[in-house]
C-alpha cells in the first residue's frame, strides 16, 4: 500500500499542527489588541497635549489683550499728564513774559 498524503499516515502531527496554529493566532490576536490599546492610549495622551497647548496659547493671548489696554490706558494718562504739565509751563512762560513787558493782568489761580 502506497500512501501518497504523509499527513493521513500521523493524524497526531496534523492535529499538533492545527493547535500550534491556533496558539499563534491567538497570540497574534492579543498583539494586535495590545497595540490597539496602546494606540488608543497615545491619541488619548496626544489630544490631552494639544488641548493643554490651545489652553496655553488661549492663555497667552488674553493675557497679550489684557496687557495692551492697560499699556493704552497708561499711555493716554501719561500723555494727558504730559500735555497739562506743559499748558500750565506754556501759561506760566507767557504770564512771566506779560509781567515783564508790564503787561500782566490780575488772575485768580484755581
Amino acid at each position: 500500500m502506497s500512501v501518497k498524503n504523509p499527513k493521513i499516515i500521523n493524524p497526531e502531527k496534523r492535529l499538533q499542527e492545527s493547535v500550534a496554529r491556533d496558539i499563534k493566532l491567538r497570540s497574534l490576536e492579543e498583539h494586535t489588541k495590545h497595540q490597539a490599546e496602546a494606540m488608543a492610549a497615545a491619541r488619548w495622551e496626544a489630544a490631552l497635549v494639544q488641548k493643554d497647548d490651545k489652553a496655553s496659547r488661549k492663555r497667552v493671548e488674553e493675557q497679550i489683550i489684557y496687557d495692551s489696554q492697560v499699556a493704552k490706558i497708561n499711555n493716554t494718562v501719561l500723555r494727558k499728564q504730559r500735555l497739562e504739565l506743559l499748558y500750565r509751563t506754556d501759561e506760566l512762560r507767557f504770564e512771566d513774559e506779560l509781567n515783564a513787558r508790564g503787561l500782566a493782568f490780575r488772575r485768580e489761580k484755581l
